[in-house]
């Protein structure tokens, strides 16, 4: 029965975020918008039933407070607010849009009911801190790159390099080695910073993308043992 339930829930929620996607192609809103609006009532009715469920469940075994204040505890929640809202307090029909993007949220929530999904983010619990190292270092060269390039590229192009938040833009995506080509150096220092921050993006950008594929490589192996 729970393998049902979560298999039903989870493709619920799938058919859910496809909703919202369809939402956004007027014509097919246009033809079948009533349907789309009473999957969307039936979705709402449906994961409210199941955070009912969630909690009378949670307080048999522990205690109520152990799922409502859980992270997906609070997820739950939140997928269901923007039903309710409106009953509540009275919010004009642009907030009632707005918080219709809270449903958003549905797709954290397959994280509940995915295996492969679990494992990833126990995967990434793992090599939190290291990747949290890497994370700060990426963010101190980011930062030290844009203001040093502010300094070599701005005389020579003040509309280009106009700030330093433009620089950090710059230095942004060069240091994730996407590289857009909208701002980029012309002077001899800006193409040598940019060169280094390249060479110190692919180094940074690999080595989370190394802990995290060992440390899945090594959690798949657990769960073949079990």
């Amino acid at each position: 029965m729970k393998n049902f339930l979560d298999k039903f829930i989870y493709t619920l929620i799938l058919l859910s975020i496809a909703a919202i996607i369809a939402e956004s192609f007027e014509s097919f809103n246009l033809r079948f918008g009533k349907y789309l609006s009473a999957f969307e009532i039936f979705t709402y009715v449906i994961f409210s039933g199941e955070y009912i469920y969630r909690i009378i469940k949670s307080s048999r075994e522990q205690s109520w407070k152990s799922y409502v204040f859980s992270f997906f505890g609070i997820i739950d929640l939140l997928a269901i607010i923007p039903f309710f809202l409106p009953f509540l307090i009275s919010i004009d029909a642009r907030s009632i849009r707005v918080l219709r993007l809270v449903r958003l949220v549905n797709i954290i929530k397959i994280g509940r009911h995915n295996k492969a999904i679990n494992s990833l983010i126990t995967v990434i619990k793992s090599v939190r801190v290291e990747v949290g190292v890497t994370m700060f270092t990426s963010i101190v060269a980011v930062v030290f790159a844009g203001i040093l390039m502010y300094y070599a590229e701005n005389e020579t192009q003040p509309e280009v390099f106009s700030n330093m938040g433009q620089s950090i833009w710059w230095a942004v995506a060069t240091l994730t080695t996407i590289g857009y080509g909208d701002i980029y150096p012309v002077t001899a220092i800006g193409k040598l910073i940019a060169s280094s921050l390249a060479f110190v993006g692919i180094g940074l950008v690999a080595i989370p993308a190394g802990l995290i594929s060992a440390a899945y490589v090594e959690e798949v192996n657990n769960n073949k043992r079990k």
